[in-house]
């Protein structure tokens, strides 16, 4: 299993960055990829100083050239990809009234738009794989990394909102055209987890609204992310795992601790 060609979006940082951490630690090859050029060129360099087996290209998976690239970056580095983790998630927060169309098309594009552009970009080379007689890889598989948000809802995220159940169904849809490839694509729905973006006024709300108490940690999403890559989970397809400390199990919260 070690030594697979592994694609991370949004690897430059939070979760993405974990992913990283965690196949890389497993004797994964990687391509990151990030719109964040510096973030993530620096971040390469971190991995490359463990004498990690990475690369990195700069793109921005709501444009299909770029999307291009990391396909062409990983068969050209590693001669093929194994395991997709997409992790890129843009949020955004305004009363209902005053989101404008501007507004809602960015975040549907990043959300939606890019998870379908670079997972069906993954899917169809690894459909190749499989059908070149010379190509002793497996199945692929895709884990598209979302929210709580796909099943939940807040009065001021609807763009948000609308773009992680759109992830949700993407996902379920995309293990169903898949499944007789025998390739594998499931969701992971994040609730509080900490970020360089939060301030300490989010990270209040975020530990008040999770029954545990306490935010995660990225870290304990990449390993549910590395769980589903891997060949334990080879029964599991079309679902979203919820790492949120137990928020979708409430019945009920208060409004101020949303």
């Amino acid at each position: 299993m070690a030594g697979r060609s592994v694609v991370i979006t949004g690897a430059a940082r939070g979760v993405g960055a974990a992913c990283a951490k965690r196949f890389a630690e497993a004797g994964d090859k990687l391509v990151l990829a990030d719109k964040d050029e510096a973030a993530g060129k620096e971040f390469t360099e971190e991995l490359r100083e463990k004498n990690y087996e990475v690369t990195f290209v700069h793109a921005d998976v709501t444009n299909r050239l770029h999307v291009h690239n990391i396909i062409a970056e990983a068969l050209d580095a590693y001669d093929g990809i194994d395991v997709l983790a997409h992790t890129v998630m843009e949020r955004f927060s305004a009363p209902f009234l005053e989101t404008s169309e501007e507004d809602f098309d960015r975040v549907v594009a990043a959300n939606l738009r890019g998870a379908f552009l670079v997972n069906q970009a993954v899917a169809k080379q690894f459909v190749k794989q499989l059908n070149d007689d010379t190509s002793k890889r497996p199945p692929g598989v895709i884990v598209n990394i979302g929210s709580v948000e796909a099943v939940t809802a807040a009065a001021d995220h609807v763009a948000f909102a609308a773009s992680q159940g759109g992830l949700h169904q993407l996902t379920k849809a995309i293990a169903l055209a898949l499944s007789p490839h025998g390739i594998r694509a499931n969701a992971v729905g994040l609730g509080g987890i900490k970020s360089e973006m939060s301030d300490d006024e989010d990270k209040n709300s975020m530990r008040n609204a999770t029954p545990l108490k306490r935010i995660g940690d990225p870290e304990e999403v990449a390993e549910v992310v590395f769980f589903l890559a891997n060949p334990a989970s080879s029964y599991v397809t079309g679902q979203c795992i919820f790492v949120d400390g137990g928020r979708l199990v409430q019945a009920h919260r208060q409004e101020n601790n949303g």
